[in-house]
């Protein structure tokens, strides 16, 4: 089972993905899949604050920046685990800017062709977590949404914000459960 968790930044998402992780696995093991790579003293502060709150919560941490399913295939009792994959714009942005998806570029696409990067790398992304869908008990998704018509974007922006745009209604048609911070507060749905 996947459960989305989508929210605008300092929502409440974390909290909300733990609290379901916890519902789901019962007693089972919990694996939390850590996408960040901490840049600067507020990234290490971002982390310090995430494994706070995951403490004393029986989550089984796994450092995952780029390849998700690769770092995780190989664990232990991972198929009756709940896993927590947090976040999907950390994955999105780290696929976004690691040269592996111009590596695999089709060769008569063209290298300047960012359409077929961008393509590449909402595939990347979604493959994996239909992987990690498969590999693991249950699997809780947590991901940004952010404004689409925000002025103050550069370029790279504007392209980052289409390609959350695009995995993120990906993800949407392969959960189970949705959960969708709208208006201040939390609205929930189950995929039909």
């Amino acid at each position: 089972m996947m459960t989305l968790i989508v929210g605008v930044p300092d929502s409440g998402k974390s909290a909300l993905a733990e609290e379901k992780v916890l519902e789901q696995s019962g007693e089972g093991k919990r694996i939390y899949i850590a996408t960040m790579i901490p840049f600067g003293e507020e990234g290490r502060q971002r982390v310090r604050r995430h494994k706070k709150l995951r403490e004393g919560k029986g989550f089984f941490t796994v450092e995952a920046p780029v390849e998700v399913l690769e770092s995780v295939k190989t664990i232990q009792g991972i198929g009756d685990a709940t896993c927590l994959l947090e976040c999907v714009s950390n994955l999105v942005g780290n696929v976004m800017h690691d040269g592996a998806a111009g590596r695999k570029m089709p060769e008569d696409a063209g290298k300047d062709s960012v359409f077929v990067l961008d393509d590449l790398v909402v595939r990347r992304v979604v493959s994996d977590i239909r992987g990690l869908c498969r590999l693991c008990k249950n699997l809780v998704v947590v991901t940004n949404s952010f404004p689409s018509d925000d002025a103050s974007y550069d370029d790279d922006t504007i392209r980052y914000v289409k390609l959350m745009d695009q995995v993120n209604k990906e993800l949407m048609g392969i959960s189970d459960i949705i959960f969708e911070y709208r208006e201040g507060e939390w609205i929930s749905r189950e995929h039909i």
